[in-house]
């Protein structure tokens, strides 16, 4: 009898080992939403990387490396959601995804983390709701399975991607000197592009880029780098004149407010009307008042499953009637930096 319990205590104590073995063998992966350069004017919107291969019952825990926010989302079937509703709803940290229900994380913040545990195998697309271009997949493989490759590979790529996307912005110099004689000089610090004063007034009109952004693509999915910054965004004009501000960020939406920061940026002021040429366009009687553009920016890449309407605006003008100096902000990325000031005088 003694040995039979001995033999049924081994038998626990063998079982039991196995499944602390099992659990040990279950891996927690490492990856990154977003990065930013030191003065938070370039933007990497990006899952980094944007693939990988796990096991089943492993977790990844992203962690949020950008100023800007963003989700971790996995859709399966449902239309696009604005990032406030969820999908709708928010998971917490750490979550399980079965493969069978939606779910996401709230907009995370810099520092923030949410981990994932998947508990089905597939080929699962992750979105970000914030930044509907912003994609990528996580491989889930049985646990028989060879991985191909190891966390070392990852933040090797992770970093990789990062350098790539933070330092592509040589497009800008040829979009700050639209409308006037701005030069960005040297891109590496960006922290004169808000100090620019150069943009010509022609016809009545002064031309401002509302930010600058590049796409960028790979088997799965897509990446961006967004300058957050108006080019040319101090500017001088003449009382009378009017300033166009146009976005020129592919996928990175924006706005122009003068005056109170609107609880809810997507719709414009009320004194916001719309130009014949499909460009919104406010006039502002003196320092102070109020006027807002509305996300403005290209549609969204897969508009077609946009459960909200797709910002489809690009152009947004303020004719200045008085003197003054006229601050404003992009009511999405100030926190980043992104101001400027119209200069208007008599």
């Amino acid at each position: 009898m003694r040995m039979k319990n001995l033999s049924g205590a081994a038998v626990v104590c063998l079982l039991l080992a196995s499944g602390a073995l099992s659990s040990q063998a279950q891996q927690t992966w490492q990856a990154t939403l977003g990065a930013q350069s030191k003065d938070m004017g370039t933007q990497a919107i990006a899952f980094l990387p944007n693939e990988l291969w796990i096991h089943v019952g492993d977790s990844i825990m992203w962690t949020s490396q950008s100023g800007d926010i963003h989700t971790v989302s996995f859709l399966l079937g449902q239309p696009l959601t604005d990032f406030t509703v969820g999908c709708p709803g928010f998971a917490m940290s750490p979550a399980t995804f079965d493969g069978i229900h939606c779910l996401t994380a709230p907009p995370l913040v810099q520092g923030q983390t949410f981990t994932v545990k998947f508990n089905a195998t597939g080929n699962f697309s992750l979105i970000c709701l914030v930044h509907p271009h912003m994609t990528g997949v996580i491989h889930v493989l049985a646990k028989s399975a060879a991985l191909p490759y190891d966390q070392a590979f990852y933040t090797k790529e992770a970093a990789d991607q990062t350098k790539e996307l933070l330092k592509d912005t040589d497009g800008v110099n040829s979009q700050s000197g639209q409308g006037g004689q701005g030069n960005m000089g040297n891109m590496a610090g960006m922290g004169s592009m808000d100090d620019m004063v150069s943009a010509t007034v022609i016809p009545g009109k002064a031309q401002v880029a509302a930010g600058w952004g590049e796409m960028n693509g790979n088997g799965a999915g897509f990446q961006s780098t967004a300058v957050v910054r108006f080019l040319n965004g101090t500017i001088k004009v003449h009382a009378g004149d009017t300033v166009e501000w146009t976005v020129k960020d592919p996928a990175t939406p924006h706005t122009v407010t003068f005056g109170t920061e609107p609880g809810n940026p997507g719709p414009p002021s009320s004194n916001v009307m719309m130009d014949a040429d499909g460009a919104l366009h406010a006039t502002l009687h003196f320092v102070g008042e109020s006027a807002h553009s509305g996300i403005i920016g290209a549609a969204p890449m897969n508009q077609l499953n946009v459960a909200v309407a797709p910002p489809a605006v690009t152009k947004f003008r303020v004719t200045f009637l008085h003197a003054g100096t006229y601050d404003y902000i992009c009511a999405l990325h100030d926190d980043l930096g992104m101001v400027g000031k119209v200069i208007v005088l008599p």
